[in-house]
Parts: structure tokens; C-alpha cells; sequence
């Protein structure tokens, strides 16, 4: 009884990104090509993590044929049809969701113009009884390599997305699943895009452009954020990843350019929220899961405040909105 209010949810989310895209003068259905495009490109990869997954488990079972073990296992779930459309369908609506979603970000400074960033920035300082969350950051971790560490955990993000979709879609027990995908739409709707037009800010990188009265706050950061890149390429390496997406981002907003990926929209933080997300999960296969999912996810929340990206409280409100959500799916299992 899942997979029915998934479709309704990602058909309803679609429905509403057409809405509010043909008021711009654009279409939801010119990103979802794109979003399908990358999903194809993910499959290889996807599929072989699953075939190592399966693997790995004959040969740590002892299996003198751990081959034809795993052929064995696979089988039955390749002729499982209700099994397989548990595991495909969900795979194809990502794209859809994310196209979905990727269109209302892109709408937020159309419909919703930023005008939070300034009270943000002075919960912040109150929180961290006045100073602003990256002087902390940065004054424990603020060396050169630290912050790269950082900038790359923090891109790996996106990689591990493609690593739980495919996970928990074609791996995952039909429980766990059912679980997972729930909760993942439904925090991409409704923090994504009812708290992200309710929340409406950009983040502490975009508010010297938008002359905002709290940049100055943030010079700082910026300053030592370019310097940080300025050392890395001058000794050979790659610069932050922060900065070029946070330039990428920038251009595509003031010239309204709808493509993937684009968008701006600091509260509440989606990273900061699925890394959460990943946690309570994490847990329930097992404590030592538990606690790497728990790193991973302090590192995303620190490295949301050390980059630039977000506000603490963004990150704050995604763990309380996070868990609200996952409350409220629990609920729907244990009744459905």
C-alpha cells in the first residue's frame, strides 16, 4: 500500500511545479529529460554496487560457489513481478521528483522573493551568542586541508544519493523500502518546497550579492573561502567545489536560466535533512551503521555552515522537520 501514495505524491509535486512554471512562462517537462538522462547514466554504477553487494555477502557466508550463489538469490526476485515493480517504480519516479522539484526552486525568487536571510543570520549569532556559526567552524577546522576535507565529504552527498536510491530500491527489504522512499519523497515535498517558500532565503554565500545588510557579517568567510581556493589551485589541486557551484548558481539565477541542478534556497537545508534521514535509517540495520551514518551527517551539517551554504538554523530546523516527517510515515506503516 506504499507505492500508491508515492505515485500520488510525485504526480501531485509534477502537477504543481507545471503550475507554477507555465505562470513563468516555462515547463516542468523541459528539466525531466535531463533528470532521466542522468538517472540512465547512474544505472551501471547502481547495478554493479548491487551485484558487489550480493557478492560480498556469498564470499563472507563462506560459499565455495559464491557466483552461482548470488544467480540463486537474484533469481526469484527477478521473477517476482509485484517485487519488481516495488523496486522499478520507484526508480523512475526519482526523476520525476527531482525534475519537479528542481522547477519550484528555480520558481522560489519569482514567487516567493528571498526576505528571511536577515533574521536568520541574527538567530545565528543569538544561538551562538554573538558570533556567527562559521567563526566556530573555522577557527577548529579552518586550515587549508580541513576545509578541502570538508568541501569534498560535503559533494559526496550528491554521490551518495545515487548510492541510497539504488540501495534501498533494488536491495532493501520491501519493508525498508517502502520506508525509505516515503520519507524521502515526502521530505523533498514537504520541506523542499512548502518550508523552502515559507523559509524563502538564499544563504550567507549569496548576501553580498543581494546587498544584504547582514553580508558584512560574512566577508570573512567569503574572504578566507576564495583564499583557501586561491591556495589549492596554486599548488596544483583542484579549488573548492563550494565556490564554483556557488558562481554556477549565482549566473544561472540573475539570468533566469532553467537547467539542472540550478536553484537557490537556503531554508531548510535538504542536504542537512537527508543526511538526518539517512541516520534514522542507519540505526535500524545496526549501531555501527548508526554511528557512520551520525559522522556523515555532522559533517554535512558543519560543512553546510563552513561553505557558506546555509545557516545553522536551516540545518535545525531540516533535523526537527526530518524527524516530524518520519513520525508521521511510521504512523501511516504501522496503519496501512
Amino acid at each position: 500500500m506504499w507505492l500508491a501514495p508515492l505515485f500520488l505524491m510525485v504526480a501531485g509535486i509534477y502537477g504543481v511545479s507545471e503550475v507554477a512554471a507555465q505562470w513563468n512562462g516555462v515547463s516542468t517537462a523541459t528539466l525531466v529529460a535531463d533528470y532521466v538522462g542522468k538517472a540512465l547514466r547512474a544505472i551501471p554504477l547502481v547495478v554493479s554496487l548491487g551485484l558487489l553487494y550480493h557478492l560480498i555477502r556469498a564470499l563472507l557466508s563462506g560459499d565455495a560457489q559464491p557466483l552461482s550463489s548470488m544467480v540463486a538469490a537474484l533469481r526469484p526476485q527477478l521473477r517476482d513481478a509485484s517485487g519488481l515493480i516495488s523496486r522499478l517504480l520507484p526508480l523512475a519516479l526519482m526523476p520525476v521528483l527531482f525534475a519537479a522539484m528542481g522547477m519550484l526552486k528555480m520558481q522560489i525568487p519569482h514567487i516567493m522573493p528571498f526576505y528571511l536571510d536577515d533574521l536568520f543570520a541574527a538567530a545565528d549569532r543569538l544561538l551562538f551568542l554573538g558570533r556567527q556559526p562559521w567563526e566556530v567552524t573555522h577557527a577548529v577546522f579552518g586550515s587549508t586541508g580541513a576545509t578541502m576535507v570538508i568541501d569534498r565529504l560535503y559533494t559526496l552527498w550528491v554521490f551518495g544519493l545515487s548510492v541510497a536510491i539504488g540501495y534501498f530500491a533494488l536491495i532493501a527489504p520491501r519493508s525498508e523500502r517502502a520506508r525509505f522512499f516515503l520519507n524521502f519523497t515526502a521530505i523533498w515535498i514537504v520541506l523542499g518546497v512548502f518550508g523552502a517558500y515559507i523559509g524563502s532565503s538564499a544563504g550567507p554565500c549569496f548576501l553580498a550579492s543581494m546587498a544584504s545588510p547582514s553580508a558584512p557579517e560574512y566577508a570573512g568567510l567569503m574572504e578566507r573561502l576564495v583564499s583557501i581556493d586561491a591556495a589549492l589551485k596554486a599548488n596544483g589541486g583542484m579549488g573548492l567545489g563550494a565556490l564554483q557551484w556557488q558562481h554556477m548558481l549565482w549566473s544561472a539565477h540573475e539570468t533566469d536560466t532553467i537547467a539542472f541542478s540550478m536553484g537557490i534556497s537556503a531554508m531548510p537545508s535538504l542536504h542537512n535533512a537527508i543526511a538526518f534521514l539517512y541516520v534514522l535509517l542507519a540505526f535500524r540495520i545496526g549501531r555501527v551503521a548508526g554511528i557512520i551514518a551520525s559522522l556523515f551527517a555532522l559533517t554535512t551539517f558543519v560543512g553546510s555552515v563552513h561553505l557558506g551554504w546555509h545557516y545553522a538554523v536551516d540545518g535545525l530546523v531540516a533535523f526537527a522537520g526530518t524527524y516530524a516527517v518520519w513520525l508521521g510515515v511510521e504512523r501511516y506503516l504501522r496503519t496501512a
